[in-house]
């Protein structure tokens, strides 16, 4: 006997959507007159994001911090022109990092 539903959408078992991967912004701003390097729509918790600082920090060798972005979103800021580097740094780590900005 052929089911109400049989050969419908409504048959398949119902699977929980995957969630994307974040894909953060890298750009680089002029901040005191020093070029830092911004890492920018991160969709992680506040711990998340300062594990994730504390690798680029230690392995560009340079200092940085969490900063507060316009919309409420956290942001990582590393002192020093490393947009590039970083950007390989995520992708490589999975993310799938764009460089934004000139």
């Amino acid at each position: 006997m052929a089911g109400l539903f049989d050969g419908t959408p409504l048959e398949r078992p119902v699977t929980p959507e995957p969630k994307p991967t974040p894909s953060p912004r890298v750009r680089r701003e002029k901040r005191r007159g020093k070029w830092c390097t911004v890492v920018a729509e991160l969709d992680m918790t506040k711990d998340d994001a300062k594990a994730l600082l504390k690798q680029l920090r230690t392995g560009l060798g340079t200092g940085g911090g969490l900063g507060d972005a316009k919309d409420g979103a956290g942001e990582l800021v590393l002192q020093g022109d490393h947009r590039d580097a970083v950007v390989r740094r995520l992708v490589d780590m999975g993310y799938k990092a764009k460089a934004a900005g000139g």
